[in-house]
């Protein structure tokens, strides 16, 4: 009935064309997560410092890459940027080339886009500690540095656990839109081969598949992470 034809899955260049999409888009998901998590901490404790300016420019960083598509994040670093005159000469063919990498614009972009969404899930994590917590601290003398690094954020990031692995799992998926500026991840591979093949309905079953088993065990990783750093009060102990 669907006639599904996988004997060019036999041929090594598209094995290895699978493999190394299916790997740039680990490294790009992971790498950009970690950044984002990284921007997300950081911009949640200075939200919390009551500075006026800093605020202002925090709550415009997340206003621009919260509501703005990843997509137009991706073009505007690879083509405006090298627009301005961001460029530099390769020196093995004297050929003036981009500063940036697709694979830098892409990470960049899915950097800020989801630093912008963790700014937020901190946020919340922070504001939901009970003000009991942060003055016991105060009261053993316990700097604002050091309250923040031993007891706000492993308390908050206990809490936004589940917020934190919505945007880890959405930026899984994001990397996809990579392909467009000629990241070869496993999308950019996927249309290499259903262009030589003709078999887009097989590729794209083989791809939703890849996709489906790496983001449900991304999911399942971090709800064992959840679980195992659990304590009686914040996150999911059972």
């Amino acid at each position: 009935m669907f006639n599904l034809d996988y004997s060019w899955l036999a041929d090594p260049v598209y094995q290895g064309w699978l493999i190394r999409g299916t790997l740039t888009t680990i490294e790009l998901a992971f790498a950009s997560s970690a950044i984002s998590f990284v921007i997300g901490l950081f911009g949640a404790l200075a939200l919390t410092l009551r500075i006026a300016w800093l605020d202002a420019f925090i709550e415009l960083f997340v206003e621009v890459f919260r509501n703005t598509p990843p997509l137009l994040q991706m073009l505007f670093f690879y083509f405006t940027l090298s627009t301005i005159g961001l460029r530099v000469t390769d020196p093995a063919t004297g050929v003036s080339v981009p500063l940036l990498s697709a694979f830098a614009c892409a990470l960049i972009s899915l950097s800020l886009f989801g630093g912008a969404l963790c700014i937020e899930a901190f946020r919340s994590g922070l504001d939901s500690l009970p003000r009991a917590v942060t003055e016991a601290a105060r009261s053993l003398g316990y700097s604002r540095w050091q309250r923040f690094r031993r007891i706000e954020a492993p308390i908050a990031s206990r809490i936004c656990l589940p917020a934190l692995t919505n945007i880890m799992t959405n930026q899984f998926k994001t990397t996809s839109q990579a392909s467009v500026i000629t990241v070869p991840e496993l999308m950019y591979y996927a249309g290499q081969i259903y262009n030589d093949t003709f078999r887009t309905a097989e590729v794209m079953i083989l791809v939703l598949f890849i996709y489906v088993s790496l983001v449900s065990l991304l999911s399942w990783g971090m709800v064992r992470i959840e679980r195992a750093l659990a304590f009686p009060g914040y996150g999911r102990a059972h």
